[in-house]
């Protein structure tokens, strides 16, 4: 069972992971919109929306 810090720790790092992972999928979709390289940018921003969801959730479950 996690303490109340490391819970709250873990669930901030999701929320501030998955935000980041959206701005930076903004950026791709601005270059892929103005025909520039947005591949890896795209990528990025996926590995880390989708690892922010999984910290907040196994925060969630762990509770």
């Amino acid at each position: 069972m996690y303490s109340k810090k490391k819970w709250f720790f873990i669930s901030l790092l999701g929320i501030l992971i998955f935000s980041s992972g959206l701005c930076i999928f903004g950026e791709a979709l601005t270059l892929k919109n103005q025909d520039e390289a947005w591949f890896l940018l795209g990528t990025l921003a996926l590995v880390l929306t989708n690892l922010g969801i999984c910290l907040m959730i196994s925060a969630n479950n762990k509770r």
